[in-house]
């Protein structure tokens, strides 16, 4: 059961974690994703866009060097010239420079311009800038027999060069091949590296792969991601669609126009394009093993304290069936609505029990009660005959009145006035003259040896009060003063008005009593259960006929070791 319940608060605790996070992070990468794709699009558009300028101005700058060759006839016959001769005379060279320098300061003005080689079919030379070199002597000396098959008057090839003769290493160049009007060849070597560092600088993501290509898919140009080249490739031939994921590639590729078939092709992987997305689900991965480790220590928590509750609530149950009844202490939680309707149902339930425990009691109390009066009820008239018949024969036997007839008279007028009507109010006079007598029957039975003194005031002797309110406390002063010697008791019966209630104080100056006994004795006269020991049961029924019959009556009792104890009794308040 415990298992269950667990596993219900874990539910329940994980429905209001881990599902909001779900579909918070399902909405976000959705969302991102979409916007990712739409900037990768937009990026690879601006890529595009910026290598399509640089590709335009590499072109025009090989198309301006065609028509400039083959718009010039004295350049043409200053390259026959050159270049059919072996001799090196003044007049040609001088005619060359001429001609040549127009090419020769566009050149410089290029910084990826690595030279310009013209030559004519079967010359041992060739034109290097405005010199004449020969094939034999220069450091390049292959690049008119590297040339491929020209089917158009154009082609583009990839070669290594030295660019000084005695050098030790090559750079890679991109040689451009054109075939002018007058059958020269022309070649514009394109420095490799300026383009791979240039196209470095405009990648937008790490690891995105960026290649230039000719026609034939020969890569012309990349950037450090190389690697990336056989993939490319392998896009490109089998046909892959552009602005889309391929392979983990966001790939797309096209096509520059013009004569010489440039293509470009961008590779990004999906990761880079995806990366905020992933950090999110990361994020969301984590969140969710918090939720669960959350969810868990919740759920314990949750079920330990209500099966703590349960527990309580069924020990409550079982100390209810023993009679035993406490009240059921609530969890302190702030704002929890449920809990606080479960405990307050339950002390409801509880209060109800106890209270139909304590009227059963009270039912028995009153049955037992009206048992006992049935079995001890005496005949009032039996009781006075039978005293004043006891009065006569003492009378006879003493021929004069004695002290015996004395306490018999007295015992009888106590009787009548305890018999009468309970109900029927009596006087605070009535109620002192009765009090007096019991004190008179003391005395014939102790001898004077207690003392007793009265203080109050005429106004207060025609006030209602119920009877037998003070011969009780003093019968209580007497038995339980502890003194060794009775003539040392005193007792002070005050009797005065506040507020318009009497107000009585009984103070005797016995050995008092300690805090606890104290203590105990006022629980048990506050105590509703029925007395059963005999002990104080005078003091505990007069503060149950005062709790019942005024709604302000109360007792209250100080007592201190070796100094007394007062009992006083107020809040009695009532018309005649």
């Amino acid at each position: 059961m415990k298992r269950q319940y667990f596993c219900s608060k874990f539910r329940m605790f994980i429905s209001l974690t881990l599902v909001p996070i779900c579909i918070f992070a399902f909405i976000s990468i959705f969302y991102i994703n979409m916007q990712v794709k739409k900037e990768a699009r937009e990026n690879t558009r601006s890529t595009t866009e910026l290598i399509a300028q640089y590709l335009e101005e590499l072109t025009g700058t090989l198309e301006f060097y065609k028509v400039s060759v083959n718009s010039d006839s004295r350049l043409h016959l200053a390259l026959i010239s050159a270049l059919g001769s072996s001799s090196d005379e003044t007049g040609s060279s001088a005619e060359l420079v001429r001609s040549m320098k127009n090419l020769y300061y566009a050149q410089s003005t290029k910084p990826y311009l690595q030279s310009i080689f013209i030559t004519i079919e079967g010359s041992p030379y060739f034109i290097n800038g405005i010199y004449r070199e020969s094939f034999s002597e220069a450091a390049d000396s292959t690049w008119a027999g590297d040339a491929p098959d020209m089917e158009d008057s154009t082609a583009v090839k990839v070669r290594n060069i030295k660019k000084n003769k005695f050098d030790t290493h090559t750079i890679p160049v991109v040689t451009v091949y054109q075939r002018l009007k007058y059958k020269e060849l022309m070649a514009v070597n394109i420095r490799q590296d300026y383009f791979n560092n240039w196209l470095d600088s405009i990648a937008d993501y790490d690891g995105q792969g960026l290649f230039i290509t000719d026609s034939n898919g020969q890569v012309l140009f990349s950037n450090k991601n190389a690697d990336l080249i056989p993939k490319a490739a392998s896009f490109l031939e089998n046909g892959a669609p552009v602005n889309s994921i391929v392979d983990g590639y966001f790939y797309n590729a096209g096509t520059f126009p013009g004569i010489y078939g440039f293509r470009y092709q961008s590779l990004i992987p999906q990761k880079e394009v995806f990366k905020l997305s992933n950090t999110i689900l990361k994020l969301t991965l984590l969140a969710g093993l918090l939720s669960i480790l959350l969810s868990s220590v919740l759920a314990y928590f949750y079920t330990m304290r209500d099966y703590n509750q349960i527990f309580q609530i069924i020990e409550l149950f079982e100390n209810a069936e023993k009679g035993k009844f406490e009240p059921l202490t609530p969890v302190k939680m702030k704002n929890h609505a449920y809990f606080h309707i479960i405990n307050n149902i339950i002390n409801l339930f509880m209060s109800q029990t106890y209270l139909k425990v304590q009227l059963d009691a009270k039912k028995y109390a009153l049955s037992t009660a009206q048992l006992s009066a049935l079995q001890y009820q005496l005949n009032p008239h039996f009781l006075f005959n039978t005293l004043q018949s006891i009065d006569l024969e003492v009378l006879k036997i003493g021929r004069k009145p004695t002290p015996a007839n004395h306490m018999i008279s007295a015992l009888s007028g106590l009787l009548r006035y305890a018999l009468d009507d309970p109900m029927k109010k009596v006087t605070v006079q009535e109620e002192i003259q009765v009090t007096k007598s019991y004190i008179d029957l003391q005395t014939c039975r102790l001898g004077e040896q207690f003392q007793v003194i009265w203080d109050y005031r005429p106004e207060v002797l025609s006030m209602p009060m119920f009877r037998l309110m003070l011969q009780p406390i003093i019968e209580n002063s007497i038995s339980h003063s502890g003194l060794s010697s009775p003539e040392e008791l005193k007792i002070k019966i005050k009797i005065r008005q506040k507020k318009g209630r009497l107000v009585f104080s009984v103070i005797d100056n016995g050995l008092g009593m300690s805090p606890e006994t104290l203590r105990d004795l006022r629980l048990r006269i506050m105590d509703d259960q029925v007395e059963d020991s005999g002990r104080h049961i005078g003091l505990k029924n007069i503060c149950q006929r005062v709790r019942l019959s005024y709604p302000d009556g109360y007792m209250k009792l100080w007592s201190k070791k070796g100094l007394g104890t007062i009992v006083e009794i107020g809040g009695i308040a009532e018309n005649l």
